[in-house]
Protein backbone atom coordinates (compact mmCIF):
# COMPACT_ATOMS: atom_id res chain seq x y z
CA UNK A 1 0.00 0.00 0.00
CA UNK A 2 0.90 3.17 -0.53
CA UNK A 3 0.33 5.13 2.63
CA UNK A 4 3.61 5.97 4.94
CA UNK A 5 2.72 3.01 7.90
CA UNK A 6 4.16 3.86 11.61
CA UNK A 7 3.98 1.27 14.56
CA UNK A 8 3.57 1.65 17.81
CA UNK A 9 4.31 -1.49 20.16
CA UNK A 10 3.34 -1.28 24.03
CA UNK A 11 5.40 -2.70 26.32
CA UNK A 12 5.36 -0.18 29.28
CA UNK A 13 3.03 -2.71 31.52
CA UNK A 14 4.38 -4.12 34.81
CA UNK A 15 2.94 -8.01 33.90
CA UNK A 16 2.15 -8.35 37.99
CA UNK A 17 0.72 -11.78 37.13
CA UNK A 18 4.00 -12.59 35.82
CA UNK A 19 5.14 -12.45 39.32
CA UNK A 20 8.43 -11.27 38.18
CA UNK A 21 11.49 -8.91 38.32
CA UNK A 22 12.18 -9.01 34.19
CA UNK A 23 9.38 -6.89 32.44
CA UNK A 24 7.04 -8.88 31.06
CA UNK A 25 7.50 -8.28 27.40
CA UNK A 26 11.00 -9.39 28.10
CA UNK A 27 10.21 -13.10 28.93
CA UNK A 28 11.39 -15.72 26.04
CA UNK A 29 9.54 -18.02 24.11
CA UNK A 30 11.57 -20.24 22.14
CA UNK A 31 14.66 -18.33 22.67
CA UNK A 32 13.49 -14.99 21.88
CA UNK A 33 11.55 -12.10 24.32
CA UNK A 34 8.12 -11.76 23.49
CA UNK A 35 8.42 -8.60 22.28
CA UNK A 36 11.29 -9.35 20.13
CA UNK A 37 8.90 -11.54 17.64
CA UNK A 38 5.98 -8.89 17.61
CA UNK A 39 8.76 -6.41 16.06
CA UNK A 40 9.82 -9.06 13.52
CA UNK A 41 6.07 -9.39 12.67
CA UNK A 42 6.00 -5.42 12.51
CA UNK A 43 8.94 -5.37 10.21
CA UNK A 44 7.84 -7.63 7.70
CA UNK A 45 5.30 -4.63 6.68
CA UNK A 46 8.40 -2.67 6.08
CA UNK A 47 6.74 0.70 8.17
CA UNK A 48 7.86 4.12 7.78
CA UNK A 49 8.41 4.12 11.96
CA UNK A 50 8.59 2.10 14.71
CA UNK A 51 8.14 3.33 18.37
CA UNK A 52 8.72 0.93 21.53
CA UNK A 53 6.77 2.38 24.39
CA UNK A 54 8.42 1.54 27.56
CA UNK A 55 7.65 1.83 31.56
CA UNK A 56 8.65 -1.04 33.42
CA UNK A 57 11.67 -2.29 33.46
CA UNK A 58 12.76 0.47 31.17
CA UNK A 59 16.34 -0.01 30.81
CA UNK A 60 15.90 -3.83 30.23
CA UNK A 61 13.48 -3.25 27.66
CA UNK A 62 15.38 -0.65 25.96
CA UNK A 63 18.70 -2.59 26.31
CA UNK A 64 17.20 -5.80 24.71
CA UNK A 65 15.37 -4.19 22.04
CA UNK A 66 17.47 -1.49 20.80
CA UNK A 67 17.85 -1.06 16.73
CA UNK A 68 18.48 1.60 14.53
CA UNK A 69 14.87 1.58 13.46
CA UNK A 70 13.59 1.61 16.71
CA UNK A 71 12.46 4.97 18.50
CA UNK A 72 11.43 4.47 21.94
CA UNK A 73 9.04 6.41 24.07
CA UNK A 74 8.68 6.76 27.97
CA UNK A 75 5.54 6.72 29.71
CA UNK A 76 6.05 7.67 33.04
CA UNK A 77 2.96 6.86 34.61
CA UNK A 78 1.03 3.97 33.66
CA UNK A 79 -2.45 5.72 32.85
CA UNK A 80 -3.49 3.11 29.64
CA UNK A 81 -2.96 1.86 26.61
CA UNK A 82 -4.74 5.50 25.14
CA UNK A 83 -2.12 7.40 27.27
CA UNK A 84 0.88 5.25 25.75
CA UNK A 85 -0.38 5.75 22.35
CA UNK A 86 -1.13 9.17 22.47
CA UNK A 87 2.69 9.83 23.57
CA UNK A 88 3.80 8.54 19.96
CA UNK A 89 2.39 11.41 18.74
CA UNK A 90 5.71 12.89 17.80
CA UNK A 91 7.22 9.69 16.87
CA UNK A 92 4.39 8.95 13.84
CA UNK A 93 5.10 12.43 12.48
CA UNK A 94 4.04 12.48 8.75
CA UNK A 95 2.37 8.91 9.26
CA UNK A 96 -0.85 8.64 7.64
CA UNK A 97 -1.74 5.23 9.11
CA UNK A 98 -0.33 4.25 12.58
CA UNK A 99 -0.57 0.66 13.72
CA UNK A 100 -0.41 -0.32 17.65
CA UNK A 101 0.90 -3.99 18.58
CA UNK A 102 0.97 -5.33 22.46
CA UNK A 103 4.61 -6.85 23.22
CA UNK A 104 3.00 -9.57 24.71
CA UNK A 105 1.96 -11.46 21.91
CA UNK A 106 4.64 -13.52 20.57
CA UNK A 107 2.07 -15.17 18.50
CA UNK A 108 0.75 -12.56 15.97
CA UNK A 109 2.11 -13.73 12.22
CA UNK A 110 3.32 -11.50 9.31
CA UNK A 111 0.20 -12.25 7.77
CA UNK A 112 -1.84 -11.45 9.77
CA UNK A 113 -0.55 -7.99 10.21
CA UNK A 114 -0.49 -7.49 6.74
CA UNK A 115 -4.49 -8.46 6.37
CA UNK A 116 -5.07 -5.74 9.35
CA UNK A 117 -3.32 -3.21 7.32
CA UNK A 118 -5.40 -4.02 3.86
CA UNK A 119 -8.57 -3.89 6.22
CA UNK A 120 -8.52 -0.31 6.97
CA UNK A 121 -8.14 0.67 3.49
CA UNK A 122 -8.19 4.36 2.32
CA UNK A 123 -11.36 5.15 4.10
CA UNK A 124 -11.70 3.37 7.04
CA UNK A 125 -10.62 4.69 10.50
CA UNK A 126 -10.38 1.83 12.49
CA UNK A 127 -9.70 -1.83 12.14
CA UNK A 128 -8.94 -4.38 14.50
CA UNK A 129 -7.92 -7.74 15.42
CA UNK A 130 -11.18 -10.00 16.92
CA UNK A 131 -11.41 -13.83 17.66
CA UNK A 132 -13.73 -16.12 19.09
CA UNK A 133 -12.77 -17.92 22.25
CA UNK A 134 -14.31 -20.99 24.31
CA UNK A 135 -13.52 -18.57 26.94
CA UNK A 136 -13.20 -14.33 27.30
CA UNK A 137 -11.76 -14.38 30.60
CA UNK A 138 -9.91 -11.07 31.65
CA UNK A 139 -10.02 -9.75 28.12
CA UNK A 140 -12.27 -7.36 26.29
CA UNK A 141 -15.80 -8.72 24.53
CA UNK A 142 -16.56 -7.26 20.81
CA UNK A 143 -20.39 -6.04 21.20
CA UNK A 144 -21.40 -5.67 17.56
CA UNK A 145 -25.10 -4.06 15.41
CA UNK A 146 -28.28 -5.49 13.43
CA UNK A 147 -26.13 -5.17 10.97
CA UNK A 148 -23.21 -7.01 12.26
CA UNK A 149 -20.40 -4.14 12.43
CA UNK A 150 -18.75 -3.36 15.97
CA UNK A 151 -20.32 -1.19 18.21
CA UNK A 152 -18.17 -1.18 21.24
CA UNK A 153 -15.32 -3.34 23.18
CA UNK A 154 -16.96 -4.25 26.11
CA UNK A 155 -14.14 -4.75 28.86
CA UNK A 156 -14.14 -7.72 30.90
CA UNK A 157 -14.53 -5.37 34.24
CA UNK A 158 -17.60 -4.06 32.54
CA UNK A 159 -19.01 -7.08 31.16
CA UNK A 160 -22.44 -8.44 33.10
CA UNK A 161 -23.54 -11.51 30.46
CA UNK A 162 -22.92 -14.85 30.42
CA UNK A 163 -19.76 -16.83 30.32
CA UNK A 164 -18.88 -19.08 27.60
CA UNK A 165 -17.74 -18.72 23.74
CA UNK A 166 -17.31 -15.16 22.87
CA UNK A 167 -15.70 -12.65 20.55
CA UNK A 168 -12.89 -10.90 22.02
CA UNK A 169 -10.63 -7.85 21.22
CA UNK A 170 -7.09 -9.43 20.67
CA UNK A 171 -5.56 -6.09 20.94
CA UNK A 172 -3.86 -5.15 17.40
CA UNK A 173 -5.33 -2.15 15.63
CA UNK A 174 -4.41 0.21 12.99
CA UNK A 175 -5.79 4.14 12.62
CA UNK A 176 -6.17 6.86 10.13
CA UNK A 177 -3.42 8.91 11.94
CA UNK A 178 -5.36 12.12 11.24
CA UNK A 179 -8.43 10.78 12.91
CA UNK A 180 -6.24 8.86 15.67
CA UNK A 181 -4.91 12.13 16.87
CA UNK A 182 -7.88 14.18 17.12
CA UNK A 183 -9.82 10.89 18.54
CA UNK A 184 -7.64 10.13 21.28
CA UNK A 185 -7.79 13.34 22.94
CA UNK A 186 -11.62 13.14 23.69
CA UNK A 187 -11.03 9.54 25.51
CA UNK A 188 -12.65 9.71 28.94
CA UNK A 189 -10.56 8.62 32.26
CA UNK A 190 -11.94 5.38 33.67
CA UNK A 191 -13.51 4.21 36.78
CA UNK A 192 -9.57 3.01 37.44
CA UNK A 193 -7.73 6.43 36.60
CA UNK A 194 -7.01 4.91 33.12
CA UNK A 195 -7.59 5.90 28.93
CA UNK A 196 -8.52 2.77 26.97
CA UNK A 197 -7.59 3.00 23.35
CA UNK A 198 -10.26 0.48 22.61
CA UNK A 199 -12.84 3.31 23.59
CA UNK A 200 -11.81 4.39 19.75
CA UNK A 201 -13.80 1.50 18.45
CA UNK A 202 -17.55 3.65 20.18
CA UNK A 203 -16.16 6.65 18.92
CA UNK A 204 -16.21 5.80 15.25
CA UNK A 205 -18.78 3.43 15.60
CA UNK A 206 -20.83 6.93 16.75
CA UNK A 207 -19.35 8.93 14.06
CA UNK A 208 -20.84 6.72 11.12
CA UNK A 209 -17.21 5.45 10.50
CA UNK A 210 -18.08 1.42 10.99
CA UNK A 211 -14.84 -0.53 12.76
CA UNK A 212 -13.54 -3.15 10.88
CA UNK A 213 -12.41 -6.57 11.76
CA UNK A 214 -10.11 -9.19 11.32
CA UNK A 215 -10.73 -12.61 12.54
CA UNK A 216 -7.63 -14.17 14.11
CA UNK A 217 -7.00 -17.26 15.67
CA UNK A 218 -7.31 -18.15 19.45
CA UNK A 219 -3.70 -18.98 18.80
CA UNK A 220 -2.34 -15.50 16.81
CA UNK A 221 -4.51 -13.80 19.56
CA UNK A 222 -2.90 -14.99 22.71
CA UNK A 223 -1.42 -12.64 25.05
CA UNK A 224 0.91 -13.78 27.34
CA UNK A 225 0.32 -11.83 30.92
CA UNK A 226 0.85 -15.03 33.61
CA UNK A 227 3.13 -18.25 33.54
CA UNK A 228 0.29 -20.11 32.39
CA UNK A 229 -0.08 -18.23 29.34
CA UNK A 230 3.57 -18.18 28.63
CA UNK A 231 4.08 -21.41 28.65
CA UNK A 232 0.90 -22.21 26.13
CA UNK A 233 2.68 -19.42 23.77
CA UNK A 234 5.92 -21.51 23.80
CA UNK A 235 4.35 -24.88 23.27
CA UNK A 236 2.51 -23.22 20.15
CA UNK A 237 5.23 -21.25 18.77
CA UNK A 238 7.75 -24.58 19.25
CA UNK A 239 4.60 -26.04 17.18
CA UNK A 240 5.12 -23.68 14.28
CA UNK A 241 8.76 -23.95 14.50
CA UNK A 242 9.28 -27.42 14.01
CA UNK A 243 6.41 -27.40 11.24
CA UNK A 244 8.05 -25.08 9.36
CA UNK A 245 11.75 -27.16 9.73
CA UNK A 246 9.69 -30.46 8.70
CA UNK A 247 8.26 -28.72 5.75
CA UNK A 248 11.38 -27.42 5.04
CA UNK A 249 12.80 -30.87 4.51
CA UNK A 250 13.92 -31.86 8.45
CA UNK A 251 13.19 -34.91 9.72
CA UNK A 252 12.12 -34.59 13.45
CA UNK A 253 11.08 -38.30 14.58
CA UNK A 254 9.25 -36.99 17.63
CA UNK A 255 8.24 -33.17 17.83
CA UNK A 256 6.98 -33.56 21.33
CA UNK A 257 10.50 -34.05 22.78
CA UNK A 258 11.89 -32.07 20.76
CA UNK A 259 12.55 -28.14 21.38
CA UNK A 260 14.14 -25.87 18.32
CA UNK A 261 14.42 -22.03 19.30
CA UNK A 262 13.15 -19.81 16.48
CA UNK A 263 16.57 -18.49 16.12
CA UNK A 264 18.15 -21.68 15.13
CA UNK A 265 18.74 -22.60 10.84
CA UNK A 266 18.75 -25.91 9.88
CA UNK A 267 19.27 -27.38 6.59
CA UNK A 268 17.65 -29.71 4.36
CA UNK A 269 18.41 -33.95 5.22
CA UNK A 270 19.05 -33.30 9.07
CA UNK A 271 17.67 -35.66 11.15
CA UNK A 272 16.99 -34.28 14.80
CA UNK A 273 16.15 -37.76 17.16
CA UNK A 274 14.14 -37.16 20.03
CA UNK A 275 15.08 -35.21 24.00
CA UNK A 276 17.14 -33.03 21.75
CA UNK A 277 17.42 -29.11 22.81
CA UNK A 278 18.11 -26.42 19.85
CA UNK A 279 19.33 -23.02 21.29
CA UNK A 280 20.70 -19.62 20.32
CA UNK A 281 22.31 -19.24 17.06
CA UNK A 282 22.89 -22.78 16.31
CA UNK A 283 23.26 -24.03 12.21
CA UNK A 284 22.95 -27.25 11.22
CA UNK A 285 24.33 -28.80 7.52
CA UNK A 286 22.57 -30.92 5.80
CA UNK A 287 22.94 -34.39 6.42
CA UNK A 288 23.69 -34.22 9.83
CA UNK A 289 21.71 -36.22 12.60
CA UNK A 290 21.59 -34.59 15.86
CA UNK A 291 20.29 -37.01 19.44
CA UNK A 292 18.93 -38.37 20.99
CA UNK A 293 19.62 -36.68 24.18
CA UNK A 294 21.71 -33.76 22.73
CA UNK A 295 21.61 -29.81 23.28
CA UNK A 296 23.20 -27.39 21.09
CA UNK A 297 23.50 -23.84 21.81
CA UNK A 298 24.74 -21.54 19.52
CA UNK A 299 26.73 -24.09 17.98
CA UNK A 300 27.53 -24.27 14.34
CA UNK A 301 27.55 -28.14 12.79
CA UNK A 302 28.82 -29.10 9.77
CA UNK A 303 27.61 -31.79 7.13
CA UNK A 304 27.31 -35.26 7.60
CA UNK A 305 28.00 -34.92 11.28
CA UNK A 306 26.41 -37.49 14.04
CA UNK A 307 26.08 -35.42 17.42
CA UNK A 308 24.74 -38.39 20.50
CA UNK A 309 24.00 -37.40 23.62
CA UNK A 310 26.28 -34.48 24.09
CA UNK A 311 26.48 -30.66 24.75
CA UNK A 312 27.70 -28.41 22.26
CA UNK A 313 27.89 -24.47 23.32
CA UNK A 314 29.43 -21.38 21.63
CA UNK A 315 31.44 -24.18 19.70
CA UNK A 316 31.62 -24.91 16.15
CA UNK A 317 32.82 -28.41 14.35
CA UNK A 318 33.18 -29.01 10.70
CA UNK A 319 32.19 -31.77 8.36
CA UNK A 320 31.81 -35.64 8.89
CA UNK A 321 32.50 -35.58 12.87
CA UNK A 322 31.09 -38.08 15.24
CA UNK A 323 30.56 -36.47 18.40
CA UNK A 324 29.68 -38.14 21.95
CA UNK A 325 27.69 -39.92 23.08
CA UNK A 326 28.49 -38.04 26.30
CA UNK A 327 31.42 -35.53 25.25
CA UNK A 328 31.26 -31.32 26.09
CA UNK A 329 32.21 -28.58 23.68
CA UNK A 330 32.20 -25.51 24.98
CA UNK A 331 33.52 -22.01 24.91
CA UNK A 332 35.09 -21.37 21.51
CA UNK A 333 35.99 -24.73 20.80
CA UNK A 334 36.95 -25.24 16.77
CA UNK A 335 37.15 -28.74 15.65
CA UNK A 336 38.52 -29.55 11.83
CA UNK A 337 37.18 -32.05 9.53
CA UNK A 338 37.03 -35.68 9.71
CA UNK A 339 37.61 -35.63 13.46
CA UNK A 340 36.35 -38.25 16.09
CA UNK A 341 34.91 -37.06 19.42
CA UNK A 342 34.35 -39.58 21.93
CA UNK A 343 32.74 -40.31 24.95
CA UNK A 344 33.27 -38.47 27.99
CA UNK A 345 35.34 -36.07 25.89
CA UNK A 346 35.66 -32.55 26.82
CA UNK A 347 36.99 -29.23 24.76
CA UNK A 348 37.06 -26.23 25.66
CA UNK A 349 38.49 -22.80 23.84
CA UNK A 350 40.67 -25.24 21.91
CA UNK A 351 41.63 -25.69 18.13
CA UNK A 352 41.28 -29.49 17.12
CA UNK A 353 43.40 -30.41 13.49
CA UNK A 354 41.56 -32.22 10.63
CA UNK A 355 41.60 -35.47 11.40
CA UNK A 356 41.99 -35.82 15.54
CA UNK A 357 41.25 -38.49 17.43
CA UNK A 358 40.10 -37.78 20.76
CA UNK A 359 37.90 -41.00 21.60
CA UNK A 360 37.07 -40.93 24.86
CA UNK A 361 38.10 -40.02 28.73
CA UNK A 362 39.63 -36.90 27.88
CA UNK A 363 40.16 -33.13 28.60
CA UNK A 364 41.69 -30.42 25.61
CA UNK A 365 41.22 -26.79 27.34
CA UNK A 366 43.13 -23.49 25.57
CA UNK A 367 44.83 -26.01 23.32
CA UNK A 368 46.17 -26.10 20.06
CA UNK A 369 45.98 -29.69 18.38
CA UNK A 370 47.67 -30.40 14.82
CA UNK A 371 46.12 -32.28 11.78
CA UNK A 372 46.14 -35.77 12.16
CA UNK A 373 47.54 -36.38 16.02
CA UNK A 374 45.73 -39.01 18.65
CA UNK A 375 44.31 -37.73 21.88
CA UNK A 376 44.12 -41.29 24.05
CA UNK A 377 42.31 -42.02 27.13
CA UNK A 378 42.96 -40.04 30.28
CA UNK A 379 44.92 -37.36 28.52
CA UNK A 380 44.48 -33.91 30.05
CA UNK A 381 45.86 -30.52 29.47
CA UNK A 382 46.80 -29.34 32.71
CA UNK A 383 45.33 -25.43 32.15
CA UNK A 384 45.25 -23.34 35.26
CA UNK A 385 47.99 -22.80 37.35
CA UNK A 386 45.42 -21.26 40.29
CA UNK A 387 45.50 -17.95 39.05
CA UNK A 388 46.15 -18.12 35.20
CA UNK A 389 45.17 -19.91 32.25
CA UNK A 390 48.00 -21.18 30.32
CA UNK A 391 47.63 -22.72 26.19
CA UNK A 392 49.09 -26.01 24.93
CA UNK A 393 50.62 -26.29 21.84
CA UNK A 394 50.20 -30.28 19.73
CA UNK A 395 51.97 -30.49 16.70
CA UNK A 396 51.01 -32.75 13.67
CA UNK A 397 50.31 -36.46 14.18
CA UNK A 398 51.13 -36.07 17.72
CA UNK A 399 50.54 -39.56 19.65
CA UNK A 400 49.70 -38.48 23.09
CA UNK A 401 49.70 -41.61 25.32
CA UNK A 402 47.19 -42.81 27.78
CA UNK A 403 46.79 -40.88 31.07
CA UNK A 404 49.30 -38.05 29.74
CA UNK A 405 48.92 -34.92 32.07
CA UNK A 406 50.30 -32.20 29.76
CA UNK A 407 51.28 -29.32 32.13
CA UNK A 408 50.71 -25.59 30.16
CA UNK A 409 52.40 -23.84 28.74
CA UNK A 410 53.72 -26.88 27.15
CA UNK A 411 54.54 -27.35 23.18
CA UNK A 412 54.57 -31.13 21.58
CA UNK A 413 56.28 -30.96 18.44
CA UNK A 414 55.12 -32.58 14.81
CA UNK A 415 55.25 -36.20 15.18
CA UNK A 416 56.24 -36.30 19.09
CA UNK A 417 55.09 -38.93 21.28
CA UNK A 418 54.49 -39.64 25.07
CA UNK A 419 54.15 -42.46 27.09
CA UNK A 420 51.22 -43.98 29.12
CA UNK A 421 50.97 -42.14 32.88
CA UNK A 422 53.71 -39.36 31.21
CA UNK A 423 53.65 -36.26 32.64
CA UNK A 424 55.24 -33.15 30.72
CA UNK A 425 56.81 -30.47 32.03
CA UNK A 426 58.66 -29.00 29.42
CA UNK A 427 58.50 -28.52 25.56
CA UNK A 428 58.86 -31.68 22.96
CA UNK A 429 61.05 -32.02 20.58
CA UNK A 430 59.85 -32.95 16.99
CA UNK A 431 59.79 -36.73 17.04
CA UNK A 432 61.03 -37.03 20.28
CA UNK A 433 59.65 -39.44 22.61
CA UNK A 434 59.04 -39.06 26.33
CA UNK A 435 57.70 -41.21 29.23
CA UNK A 436 58.18 -40.84 33.09
CA UNK A 437 56.76 -38.33 35.84
CA UNK A 438 58.37 -35.40 35.29
CA UNK A 439 58.76 -36.97 31.37
CA UNK A 440 61.95 -37.76 29.93
CA UNK A 441 63.37 -38.70 26.39
CA UNK A 442 62.95 -42.72 26.12
CA UNK A 443 66.35 -44.13 25.62
CA UNK A 444 66.46 -46.97 23.55
CA UNK A 445 66.28 -50.80 24.97
CA UNK A 446 69.52 -52.47 24.99
CA UNK A 447 69.62 -55.06 22.54
CA UNK A 448 69.47 -58.74 24.72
Amino acid sequence: MSDSLGVIVLAAGQGTRMKSSLPKVLHPVCGEPMAVHVLRAARSLEPAKIAVVVGHGAAQVREALEAPDVTFVDQTELLGTADAVRRCRDAMAGCSSVMVLFGDAPLVTPELLHELRHARGTDGVVAFVSALVDDAGRLGRVQRGADGSPLKIVEAADYEGPDGPAEINAGHCIFDGNWLWTAIEQIPRSAKGEYYLTHLVAAAAEAGKPPRTVNASAAEALGADDRILLAEAERMMRKRILEAHMTAGVTIVDPATTYIDATVRISADVTILPNSYLHGTTSIATGTTIGPGTTLRNATIGEGCRVQSSVIEDSRIGNRIPVGPFAHLRGQADVGDDCEIGNYAEIKNSIIGRGVKMHHFSYMGDADVGEGSNIAAGVITCNYDGVNKHRTTIGKNVFVGCDTMLVAPVTLGDGAMTGAGSVVTHDVSPGEKVAGVPARPMRPRPEA
